[in-house]
């Protein structure tokens, strides 16, 4: 007579898997909405984010920065000398109110963008015009600022350099108020000998050697190989060194404190 087989002993059930923690998220919460009040702000910061170039700018911004004798170009490369087609250049008056803080910079309490020196005028957009003309303007006098001027006169040049296309950024590069002479006698140099202006010729550009601060000097003009390239971004320089400050920054200065006898007691006067 056949035996029956035991049964088979139940098999433990699996253990069940360990929840895992819940992955780290860097995206923001957003409460429920109805749907037209979703799209509606979905819209908006869609119009927000196509604005928000013109308000930020390039990366590093566009200007050339000329610390310690050292050029800094918007891209990072650093060098002691630079090979530059000037494709236009304007002048510039800047008056800043209070002493210079390299580690708080503001705008301008004054500023003048123009071609024409003789006829430069403080823009409307100034937070404290100090003139209704740059010319004649007390803070536009030597003297005013020790043996210098308290506006600082300054040219602002918009480059490229020589092998650019019409992809390649326009750089911004500013003269110091003592690098002015330098640079108008190029410009008249380049002007008697090619009978172009500046964009028509590779110019080195570098610093005097013979101070110890940075102050730019031009030099070694040649022939601008490339100069078609260059001369159609003439308009877009324009506009670029049209551009005014943006002084929606701008706070006026504490006035100075004034010492008082209890003052100089303390200072042990």
């Amino acid at each position: 007579m056949a035996t029956k087989k035991p049964a088979a002993a139940a098999k433990p059930a699996p253990k069940a898997a360990a929840a895992k923690p819940a992955a780290k998220t860097t995206a923001v919460a957003v409460k429920k909405s109805s749907g037209g009040a979703l799209a509606e702000m979905q819209a908006k910061m869609a119009a927000d984010l196509a604005a928000l170039q013109g308000r930020t700018g390039a990366p590093g911004g566009d200007k050339i920065s000329c610390k310690n004798k050292v050029f800094k170009l918007p891209d990072g490369t650093e060098s002691t000398e630079l090979q530059l087609v000037i494709v236009d250049f304007t002048s510039i008056n800047n008056f800043y109110e209070g002493a210079y803080n390299k580690d708080a910079i503001v705008p301008p309490a004054c500023f003048a963008i123009g071609n024409i020196i003789a006829n430069m005028v403080p823009s409307e957009k100034s937070p404290v015009k100090q003139s209704d003309a740059c010319t004649g303007c007390p803070m536009n006098e030597f003297g005013s600022d020790g043996n210098g001027k308290a506006c600082k006169n300054a040219r602002r040049l918009a480059v490229l350099p020589p092998d650019a296309d019409e992809d390649t950024p326009l750089w911004i590069l500013d003269t110091s108020p003592t690098a002015n002479k330098a640079f108008d006698a190029y410009v008249r140099s380049v002007a008697q000998k090619f009978n172009m202006t500046p964009v028509g010729v590779v110019t080195t550009v570098s610093f005097a050697e013979e101070l110890d601060y940075p102050s730019l000097r031009f030099s070694d003009p040649t022939p601008n190989e490339n100069i078609a390239m260059h001369y159609a971004r003439m308009d877009e320089a324009r506009d670029r060194l049209a551009q005014e400050p943006d002084v929606s920054g701008y706070t006026a200065p504490p006035p100075p404190k004034e010492i008082g006898r209890a003052s100089c007691r303390e200072r042990g006067s």
